[in-house]
């Protein structure tokens, strides 16, 4: 049985399920931000780590759907874009989204330790709430850029 994209395309379910994941993220991560702004720093902590941990597992699942199905050429085939710009527009969506993730968990990671420290007032005095910014425009960038990905490959 062939699947049929809600979406009226040929993209695979993967793509659409990964699409619409990306499309609300910026979404849950305001949510998440807005916690901390009303100074619920627990809330904010736990929707951070589920928000993680949910993007970590479909970012492996989109790896491994990926490299399984191996159908990238055939799609590029099919769009009306070049393979040149498919390929460096490719290229700068996995840096940014590489730099996003990783600079996410390090300031996870990073916040995780002084929360458990009892120190939230070396997070609220550190540079957290600035690199916070940073890589909430770098992850909204990059949900961007996929949603740009599939509408390239799929759709335009």
């Amino acid at each position: 049985m062939q699947y049929i994209s809600p979406f009226g395309t040929n993209a695979p379910f993967y793509m659409d399920l990964i699409t619409v994941y990306v499309a609300f993220l910026p979404l849950f991560l305001a949510l998440s931000i807005y916690f901390a702004v009303k100074q619920k720093y627990k809330t904010h902590l736990i929707s951070q780590a589920i928000i993680l941990s949910v993007s970590l597992c479909v970012i492996l699942y989109f790896e491994v759907m990926t490299r399984l199905e191996n159908k990238f050429l055939e799609y590029v085939d099919q769009s009306n874009f070049s393979f040149d710009f498919l390929i460096i527009y490719l290229v700068i969506h996995i840096i940014i989204a590489t730099a996003s993730l990783a600079g996410w968990v390090y300031l996870f990671i990073v916040s995780y330790k002084a929360y458990k420290k009892d120190e939230m007032n070396s997070i609220r005095n550190s540079k957290h709430k600035k690199i916070g910014k940073a890589i909430f425009t770098a992850l909204t960038i990059t949900s961007l850029m996929g949603i740009l990905m599939y509408l390239f490959l799929f759709v335009l």
